[in-house]
């Protein structure tokens, strides 16, 4: 038997795992969550479809979706990433297409950063000092 969402939040909305009171500020970790909102309309596990964009590895941005039971993960392009939200839940499109960009943003930092300590660990030069004699 299957309980309404209305029914379900009703439940969840004061007790579950994923929800972070912070500054008395509700947040949620739910894994099905884009904003960390901890609200009906953004909670993953309990809506009938829900979609999510999430790093894969540190190179790849993929979209995991839920329709019913039915559980989906795919690699896609950033600017693919909220038309694949959308097919399931259209309002959230936009939420979903400031993450992928986000996302894209924090790849190319990623890849600045170790360009430039590659560029510096090439620089330093080990010398050894002093050598310990061997004990017999």
């Amino acid at each position: 038997m299957t309980h309404s969402t209305d029914l379900q939040w009703l439940l969840v909305r004061r007790n579950s795992k994923y929800l972070q009171i912070r500054n008395k500020i509700r947040l949620s970790s739910d894994p099905l969550n884009n904003c960390g909102n901890w609200t009906k309309r953004h909670t993953g596990l309990i809506a009938e479809n829900a979609a999510v964009i999430k790093m894969k590895g540190e190179k790849e941005i993929s979209v995991t979706t839920k329709i019913g039971n039915k559980w989906t993960n795919k690699v896609v392009d950033a600017k693919l990433a909220g038309k694949a939200v959308a097919a399931v839940r259209p309002d959230l499109k936009d939420i979903a297409t400031r993450r992928a960009r986000k996302f894209v943003k924090v790849i190319a930092n990623m890849k600045k950063v170790r360009a430039a300590r590659k560029a510096v660990s090439a620089k330093k030069t080990f010398k050894k000092t002093s050598v310990r004699a061997k004990k017999n």
